[in-house]
């Protein structure tokens, strides 16, 4: 099965052996800090630095190339309009109509796109190598209630079933001579009200069908619940928590004490 429709990939990499709840604090901790940075160096270098730790967890191509796909979009069009609309600072390089492109900008609209890749890379780095068990898991140990864990794993679960489900409708719809590349945006639009009906049909089913799984498992009947597994931190937890930490720290002290990152072609706001 794709990685569209499969996030998680099993395997016994060094990152699938970390703590779910590590790996769920390393990566808020990560997009705290690249929402902090605009310095299109530091961006470039995180989007390397993740390229790198996913092949290192021998995730596969495809699941990888997956997620560049799907930012590849609005990468190309924040990066468009962030040209269009921003002018910045300096001599402009460029001047047409309404366009300025200056080096200020044009680095700011690259860093701004690829924050979107590297965005996507940090969470997809924790949803493909944490099953759906653990994260669950994770999230009630960390003082998440377990009917909001539960909702979250399952929407994890079932927004990429529904894209298969959408796919395999739309395919079949085509197959029947549905014409969905012919004529205006309104003419295209209404092409998709069959797909659109059978896919209202389908998710109602999926949804009775899930509450019949869980009533059947007695799913509320008590407010006290048990666990079959337990999470423990193990020696390379500690130690990975402790790096994410420290780095984490050194990064917002430089953030904020020197402007580290702050501008998009400087490493330091005063530069």
């Amino acid at each position: 099965m794709s990685a569209a429709y499969d996030l998680y990939q099993p395997g016994r990499s060094w990152l699938h052996r970390l703590d779910p709840r590590l790996k769920m604090v390393g990566a808020c901790a990560g997009c705290v800090m690249v929402f902090l940075t605009r310095n299109v160096w530091l961006i470039i270098l995180g989007v390397a630095l993740m390229q790198g730790l996913l092949w290192s967890a021998r995730l596969s191509r495809e699941h990888i190339a997956w997620v560049w796909r799907v930012a590849a979009f609005p990468m190309v069009m924040i990066a468009l309009l962030w040209v269009l609309v921003y002018r910045g600072e300096g001599n402009p390089w460029f001047t047409w109509w309404v366009i300025t492109i200056t080096p200020v900008n044009l680095a700011e609209a690259v860093a701004m796109a690829l924050r979107i890749i590297l965005l996507a890379l940090i969470i997809f780095a924790w949803l493909f190598t944490t099953d759906q068990a653990s994260l669950l898991l994770s999230m009630v140990a960390l003082g998440m209630p377990f009917s909001w864990g539960l909702m979250v794993t399952m929407a994890l679960r079932y927004l990429p079933t529904m894209a298969s489900a959408f796919r395999m409708i739309s395919e079949a719809q085509q197959a029947r001579g549905l014409d969905l590349s012919k004529g205006g945006f309104v003419r295209r639009a209404r092409a998709y009200i069959p797909i659109t009906v059978a896919m209202l049909i389908h998710s109602l089913r999926t949804a009775q069908n899930l509450a019949y799984a869980l009533e059947s498992r007695a799913l509320g009947a008590r407010r006290r619940r048990t666990y079959l597994r337990r999470l423990h931190f193990r020696t390379l937890d500690w130690a990975a928590l402790a790096l994410i930490a420290g780095i984490t720290l050194l990064f917002l002290w430089a953030r904020f004490r020197y402007g580290f990152g702050a501008h998009p072609l400087g490493l330091w706001g005063l530069s």
